[in-house]
């Protein structure tokens, strides 16, 4: 789900079944429980070709019900174009077409009572890049806030059409799609941490060179002379004021600065990945963030594979901003 650059790859996430199928909208394939029965429903594209084709004018409503949130339809035909009905319109900044949100919701082809995917029915939120999705989640989740609460028509074109439809999860090339979404949080591709975090280390000491401030992207370069890291260690560089990471299962969704020992291949998510997210207890180099409060800055050195006993092959320094947590 998140596109993690290429040096991180080896050992920043280690995703569960849930992780790697959770959502249609980003153009995976259907996992969800219902993906099965909506398949055995068969295309709605096959059905409408029956109907009256003028396009209709009103949008679904939804049931809330816990796990078994749905949308329901009116008898009509979907209506023209990408449409959104904005229940609630959060609070904060507006989220832009870069930005990776944090949201749960439900998805269904238009006039089907079963969902072909729903973060309800997993009982936890979904992280993604609005980079990354269909387009009409780009477009219609941009302009709103966090904490908003919205219901999506999305034409075939914006959605599954380009790309044939998505067969597994029971959509046809021609269908409209439909989707309750509740937007969690949203985080800025070029967001940093804490401005105002508390400076715990001394900046000369450490192994590698900052360049940016606190609450600024960054990148960095480690220090000539710096050993080739044998372990996995942590270091607190400015401690902020949110919520502690958790212990295992926890998600957190950061931003980094990554340099080899050697300074061969630097990378940032800044502005370019954008924000990742990890599960603490994953076995990836996040775990040692476990307790430390969000929006603090952290550096942690790693051999090259995340682990002990990786030889001569040259080690990592990453960067972290601890952005939020779920």
């Amino acid at each position: 789900m998140d596109k993690v650059p290429v040096a991180l790859k080896e050992y920043v996430m280690k995703r569960s079944i849930l992780a790697v199928c959770a959502v249609v909208a980003i153009g995976l394939a259907g996992c969800s429980a219902d993906a099965a029965s909506d398949t055995a429903h068969g295309s709605k594209s096959e059905t409408t070709s029956a109907k009256d084709s003028a396009p209709g004018t009103q949008m679904p409503t939804v049931k809330l019900d816990g796990v078994k949130t749905r949308l329901v339809f009116p008898d009509s035909n979907p209506p023209e174009g990408l449409q959104k009905d904005v229940i609630d319109g959060g609070e904060g900044r507006d989220i832009e077409e870069t930005d990776f949100v944090v949201a749960n919701y439900v998805g269904q082809v238009w006039g089907e009572e079963s969902a072909f995917d729903s973060s309800f029915a997993r009982g936890k939120a979904t992280g993604f890049s609005l980079q990354q999705v269909i387009p009409g989640w780009t477009k219609g989740l941009a302009g709103l806030k966090p904490g908003a609460k919205v219901i999506l028509s999305i034409p075939a074109d914006m959605g599954y059409g380009p790309s044939g439809g998505n067969a597994q999860a029971g959509i046809g090339a021609d269908d409209t799609i439909a989707f309750y979404v509740e937007i969690v949080d949203a985080y800025g591709a070029n967001q940093a941490g804490d401005p105002n975090a508390t400076l715990e280390a001394d900046l000369a000491s450490l192994p590698v060179e900052i360049t940016g401030n606190l609450g600024e992207p960054i990148s960095i370069a480690v220090k000539e002379g710096t050993p080739n890291p044998t372990e996995v260690t942590t270091t607190v560089i400015a401690r902020g004021a949110g919520p502690e990471i958790g212990g295992e299962g926890t998600g957190v969704y950061i931003q980094y600065a990554l340099s080899p020992i050697d300074n061969s291949k630097p990378e940032v998510s800044y502005g370019e990945a954008g924000p990742i997210r990890s599960t603490i207890g994953g076995g990836s180099i996040f775990d040692g963030l476990t307790g430390i409060p969000v929006g603090s800055r952290v550096l942690i050195m790693a051999p090259a594979s995340g682990q002990a006993g990786s030889g001569d092959q040259p080690g990592f320094a990453v960067v972290v901003d601890v952005l939020g947590i779920d």
